[in-house]
């Protein structure tokens, strides 16, 4: 859970481009029906397991989902070595690395082989280093018992948290932010039993604001701090394509659409009180 970012977001952001861009005839005949369609994901200092392989959704398809793969042969290359990853039986279309041979490091140059249907892909990434010198201002976020509105709360920053780091090389980094409790007791009544898991834009920063309004339950967060690399920024601006203004979906997959992609992370913990 920890060094893991919202993967179902991202697959349904790839599909609902191909979608969209399935729906302009100007622009279909670029797309050969028959691509792959990868969402390959890579954590410094965690196994391979985020390896998603789906097929291209047809014109006209009514599915919001493109079928999945389970019976290609997916490789990671490191330093001139091939590591044959697994079809996870449990998550269809999911590969990931079964031995404990294969460790993934900041700095590692990373290549990604697909062979599928007599086709053959590749992409290459590299792990971002680790975000450095995590400093939270204070490690309780005060809830303010509201009960005339928002708008009459003067102090603000009283009910806020700040995250700094270091960024001198002005990467790309962006937050996820968790409840962590095993029955976490919800701020209002409207959120219910569970807690929402919030995820920020990537942008360049070096400090992160939490406000109250972030947070739907009280009790203890985790907050990660990822670093990231262009071609997971890339693919998250892309997420503003509309039919008045399409244009392919981007991709670093030779031969494929989608994204490989490596991320780097460190955390830290805040507890949500109520004033």
């Amino acid at each position: 859970m920890k060094n893991k970012i919202n993967i179902i977001r991202i697959i349904l952001l790839l599909q609902l481009l191909i979608i969209a861009i399935g729906c302009e005839e100007s622009v279909t005949t670029s797309i050969n029906k028959d691509l792959v369609v990868v969402q390959g994901f890579i954590y410094a200092d965690q196994p391979v397991r985020d390896i998603f392989l789906s097929e291209v959704l047809p014109l006209g398809s009514l599915d919001t989902l493109a079928p999945s793969i389970t019976d290609a042969e997916v490789f990671i290359l490191k330093e001139n070595n091939k590591y044959l990853l697994t079809a996870n039986e449990l998550k269809k279309g999911f590969y990931y690395y079964d031995q404990n041979d294969l460790t993934i490091k900041s700095g590692d140059e990373l290549s990604l082989e697909v062979n599928y249907n007599g086709q053959q892909m590749f992409a290459e990434t590299i792990v971002p280093p680790k975000p450095q010198n995590l400093i939270l201002n204070t490690d309780t976020l005060l809830i303010p018992n509201i009960t005339t509105g928002i708008r009459d709360i003067v102090d603000l920053d009283k009910y806020s948290t700040t995250l700094t780091w270091n960024n001198i090389d002005n990467g790309y980094y962006y937050v996820v932010i968790e409840n962590i409790e095993e029955n976490p007791v919800p701020i209002d009544i409207q959120f219910g039993k569970f807690a929402s898991r919030f995820v920020s834009a990537p942008s360049i920063s070096s400090e992160y604001k939490v406000s109250f309004r972030t947070i739907t339950h009280l009790g203890k967060h985790i907050m990660m701090l990822y670093r990231v690399n262009q071609e997971y920024v890339d693919l998250y601006e892309s997420r503003d394509q509309d039919s008045r203004n399409l244009n392919e979906p981007l991709t670093n997959i030779k031969n494929g659409l989608g994204v490989f992609s490596a991320f780097a992370s460190d955390s830290v913990y805040f507890n949500a009180l109520m004033e």
